[in-house]
């Protein structure tokens, strides 16, 4: 059962790593190392998607309690369960940033039993506490409740984009679903990036499960990032179909009644809405009204995106030249 279990290893003396990747092996998890010249450790974590990762305070001259940090920052692998190992001294010295950047800590060299202990107590505290996605890593449906749910209780404006993947199902069923992963995967990336550069740390990314996904962020960046999100999305999905397929501008299918239909490229649909002071809404509200557009949009070509009742057409690729379309 464990060897589904994916657990990184970034540790600086090569002995401890050694008996750790022994131990880990020996109880079943599927065990992968960082060298100390690995160059961007946290570009290597979001590319191999762990289910936990263990880090010395002393990896890469001392930079492990940064890495942490880095980690938490990080949409992607920011509910990545991560236990640092550490000297006593400078556990003492430096507590404060172990707390706000790590789940867990042991003291080097850890006890066998206590590392077992502890790495089984943070997984089964990922699955249970933040329910993410298997396959993004992204907070999953009842994290994506409770933030919102803790937004609205505070009153604090913000901006909820439900993103929904058109036409995925048709890729999925031509191209299989491990094609389909590699989308979905991309896909929560070029939202996790697009969110990110905005350099807030109160916004947030989840994936709700299949092709769906949602941000909160702060509702003056809400229309900016839509419009990134899609611009990259829509600038990288032909990469995932066949030269024929890019040409085509479409998909061909048959029906059940036997009869071939054409199915446009994936796009992107982004129902935003603005939860303002004035006008705040409920939980049942805002899911409510976010459906309510993104069934609009699906009905329209290309990828779009609406706030509430404005509506700004981006297009796909060749209908990029034309004007923006606006509706009050």
């Amino acid at each position: 059962m464990n060897e589904n279990v994916k657990i990184i290893i970034a540790i600086a003396d090569p002995k401890l790593q050694e008996i750790i990747v022994w131990l880990l092996k020996a109880w079943g998890y599927n065990a992968l190392t960082i060298s100390q010249d690995a160059g961007d450790t946290l570009e290597y974590l979001k590319k191999e998607s762990a289910d936990l990762i263990i880090i010395d305070a002393a990896f890469q001259d001392n930079k492990g309690l940064a890495i942490c940090k880095d980690i938490k920052n990080d949409f992607l692998i920011a509910y990545t369960p991560t236990i640092i190992l550490i000297d006593k001294k400078q556990l003492r010295r430096d507590l404060l940033s172990i707390e706000e950047g790590v789940d867990d800590y042991l003291i080097k060299p850890p006890d066998p039993i206590d590392l077992e202990i502890r790495i089984a107590l943070a997984l089964r505290s990922a699955a249970h506490h933040f329910n993410a996605n298997a396959l993004t890593k992204l907070p999953g449906n009842k994290l994506i409740k409770k933030e919102l749910m803790e937004r609205i209780s505070k009153r604090e404006p913000f901006s909820f984009q439900y993103i929904d993947i058109d036409n995925f199902k048709a890729y999925n069923d031509k191209y299989g679903y491990m094609r389909g992963d590699d989308v979905l995967i991309e896909t929560s990336k070029m939202i996790s990036k697009n969110v990110k550069s905005e350099q807030n740390s109160g916004d947030f990314v989840g994936h709700i499960g299949g092709d769906d996904f949602v941000a909160i962020t702060q509702p003056q960046n809400a229309e900016k990032i839509a419009k990134t999100i899609i611009q990259d999305f829509d600038s990288g999905i032909g990469a995932f179909y066949s030269q024929a397929d890019r040409s085509n501008g479409y998909l061909i299918s048959q029906d059940r009644a036997g009869k071939s239909r054409h199915i446009p490229l994936m796009s992107l649909s982004i129902a935003i809405v603005n939860n303002i002071a004035s006008t705040f809404l409920n939980l049942l509200e805002i899911s409510d009204i976010a459906t309510e557009i993104k069934s609009h949009l699906k009905e329209l070509p290309g990828s779009n995106f609406m706030v509430n009742r404005r509506f700004y057409d981006k297009g796909i690729a060749g209908r990029k030249n034309k004007r923006i379309r606006k509706e009050e």
